[in-house]
């Protein structure tokens, strides 16, 4: 090769590369101008050099760019350059400019879209979408609507594997829009996908849609790691006012002032505000479905049973406004023949249970029930699990230290509750294994049993060092009070002139001393304790119980005889150790909400065995 040739291939590449680097500069430029950040004139330009040439690896051209940013005057200065086939252009999913601008609320873009050419409406991407559709999904009701007075039929309103848009806002919790398409088209309530699933099926399925599936219920205090936040949480819930009411098939959305607006505001706030109102219009889109919503029976159960899946992901709610439509469906059975209650006490579903026991008719048939393995509901009481967790062996790589305890404690109450509403002659009866439900009680929670054993000894070893530390430092302070003692009398010095104080700092020395005696004779009962499964239900319960309060009061009354103790040396009075009184207050605030936070789940066990020993009604005895 001659030096001539050399030189014109350099000159070729050079020129190459600066083609490449000035139209990816174009596009970088053309990007920034589709968002209606640039001139539009940039547009103009890229578009007479590039089109609808992809720019980016999605597929997307300039128009969909135009779309998903809703630049109208982008596309007006387009306008006469486009032509049908450019609008039909897709990207890599198959949506065209029109299916973006659905997607995003574009509603102007969509408007222009549409008056140029309507039979676009039709256009599917590849999973079938239209853009109505595609609009549904995205809960956007302008456009919806638009297009829905342009076309709704079953070309538009159903995508490949036979959804509808009533099924795509019920999955992407688009409530508000569902209860207007409801409204609106009825007809679809009862449509099916190719999996037999109407919008009520999917609804049954969104747990977090509804309050039962989330931290702000009261019966739930517990179920988050923090128990002041969740309680502070759920009174702030109970106290933002609802900002929808249904009267007949109509929603109403209230007023709210500046000052309430203000202070929802706050993310914090504005996120717990959002979830009751998310609550609130998934509640009432369920009533108006179930109003619609054709109760067949199908005993291959091919199509899926709302009241099952509700029942299954403990969403109460739905499952007490289909009873209370349809009261005979609580006979309904699964595909294992169980019926919902026997599914209510797998899951130690403890408002389900109560509710099926005080307000179905024919409770004794559905207690009496056995599925197609000879289990009796006993039989589901024995699973391992508490309220706050769904239940059985999955959670066994989970289980460790106190959690095995309290799994331990609310399986025994469990199911010593549910057998006091089974009639006696069920208590022996054995399944298809040949097994009783005491005795699978037992093979399911061995393991647990032992965790929660190992647990309560380390947990009792450790406690019994800082009992026994606390009783020594309270047992030597009683005779080493400020001031000295009279070498003549041998009383106290400060007894003459500070009587009232020095008895109050004796009295907690004593308090201190008699609690940390008390709380070492507990713990060293947990040593001693031979961790039957009984000894869970009541015996192991009021001892921890005993144990933590009794710690509880060394700890404050030793906290209070320190400080009193520098109350009789006069500490406070001193003006440079004024911050020793903020740092006490905040660590005694702090400590505060520890104790409740690891105290919490004992009291509310101690608080449901109580009241499960009262309720009347019963059968056997505990």
């Amino acid at each position: 090769m001659t030096k001539k040739e050399l030189g014109i291939s350099r000159r070729d590449r050079i020129k190459m590369q600066r083609d490449l680097s000035d139209k990816a500069s174009r596009r970088s430029e053309a990007y920034r101008a589709a968002s209606g950040g640039r001139s539009l004139e940039i547009l103009c330009e890229f578009w007479r050099e590039e089109g609808v040439a992809p720019m980016d690896n999605r597929g997307d051209t300039i128009l969909h760019f135009l779309a998903i940013h809703g630049n109208l005057a982008g596309f007006e200065i387009l306008d006469p350059d486009l032509s049908i086939k450019d609008l039909e252009t897709r990207n890599s999913n198959g949506d065209t400019p029109l299916h973006e601008a659905a997607k995003f609320g574009k509603k102007e873009v969509v408007e222009m879209i549409l008056k140029k050419e309507k039979d676009l409406v039709f256009v599917r991407n590849n999973l079938g979408e239209t853009p109505l559709y595609v609009a549904a999904a995205s809960g956007e009701k302008d456009v919806f609507t638009l297009l829905a007075n342009c076309d709704f039929s079953e070309e538009t309103m159903k995508r490949n594997d036979g959804k509808t848009v009533l099924h795509a806002t019920v999955a992407h919790d688009c409530y508000d829009l569902a209860i207007y398409i409801v409204n609106q088209y009825p007809e679809l309530v009862n449509q099916r996908d190719n999996e037999k699933m109407s919008a009520l099926n999917v609804l049954a399925t969104k747990k977090l849609s509804f309050k039962s599936g989330s931290d702000y219920l009261f019966e739930e205090i517990g179920k988050t790691p923090s128990v002041p936040v969740q309680m502070i949480e759920t009174i702030i819930y109970s106290c933002i006012p609802p900002l929808y009411t249904q009267a007949s098939t109509k929603i109403f959305s209230r007023e709210r002032s500046l000052f309430t607006d203000f202070l929802l505001g706050n993310f914090w706030l504005q996120v717990i505000d959002e979830a009751k109102q998310n609550h609130i219009l998934a509640l009432i889109l369920a009533k108006m479905l179930l109003e619609n919503y054709d109760w067949s029976y199908n005993t291959d159960y091919i199509v899926p049973n709302p009241l099952i899946q509700a029942s299954n992901l403990k969403i109460n709610e739905l499952v007490v406004e289909i009873l209370e439509i349809y009261p005979e469906v609580v006979e309904t059975l699964d595909e294992k023949q169980r019926n919902i209650l026997h599914i209510a006490v797998e899951h130690k579903n403890r408002f389900l249970f109560d509710y099926l026991v005080q307000k179905v008719a024919h409770i004794e048939r559905m207690l009496a029930d056995i599925d197609e393995d000879g289990n009796t509901i006993l039989h589901y009481a024995a699973h391992v699990g508490s309220p706050f967790r769904t239940s059985t062996s999955e959670h066994f790589e989970e289980v460790w230290c106190v959690l095995s305890v309290f799994m331990m404690m609310w399986g025994i109450l469990w199911f010593k509750h549910v057998k006091l509403h089974v009639h006696p002659r069920l208590w022996d009866v054995k399944n298809s294994k040949g097994v009783t439900a005491e005795e699978l009680f037992e093979k399911n929670h061995l393991e647990i049993r032992k965790e929660a054993e190992d647990a309560i000894r380390n947990l009792a070893n450790s406690a019994l060092i800082l009992a026994t530390l606390l009783c020594t430092v309270n047992f030597a302070a009683i005779f080493t009070i400020p001031g000295g003692f009279d070498q003549k009398t041998g009383l106290p010095i400060f007894l003459q002139n500070l009587k009232h104080e020095l008895w109050m700092l004796i009295f907690y020395l004593g308090a201190a001393l008699i609690s940390s005696v008390v709380t070492i004779g507990t713990l060293l009962s947990f040593i001693l304790c031979k961790f039957h499964s009984d000894d869970f239900y009541i015996s192991l319960p009021t001892r921890v119980v005993i144990a933590m309060v009794s710690v509880f009061y060394a700890t404050t009354f030793s906290v209070l005889a320190c400080v009193q103790t520098l109350n009789l040396d006069n500490i406070f009075l001193n003006k440079d150790v004024w911050w020793l009184i903020i740092v006490m207050v905040v660590v005694g605030f702090i400590m505060t909400l520890i104790y409740i936070d690891l105290a919490f789940p004992i009291f509310d066990y101690l608080y449901y065995f109580v009241s499960y020993s009262f309720i009347s009604n019963k059968r056997g005895v505990m």
